[in-house]
């Protein structure tokens, strides 16, 4: 009988959210989901892709 981890409510455990190109010029990341934004945080703020990654994941423990 196999095992598998827990996972949190609404997220597809074969689906993860990973750089899929990064464009350092632009400072842009492409997630593999398609979402697309900038990898550069402001005044010590996230990014939008730490923002991304967040809103999917959740926080840090």
């Amino acid at each position: 009988m196999a095992l598998t981890p827990p996972t949190k409510p609404g997220v597809t455990p074969e689906f993860k959210h990973v750089i899929d190109e990064y464009k350092h010029r632009e400072q842009t990341v492409t997630c593999v989901c398609g979402w697309h934004g900038s990898s550069v945080g402001v005044d010590g703020q996230p990014s939008a892709w730490t923002a991304h990654l967040i809103s999917v994941r959740g926080k840090k423990r």
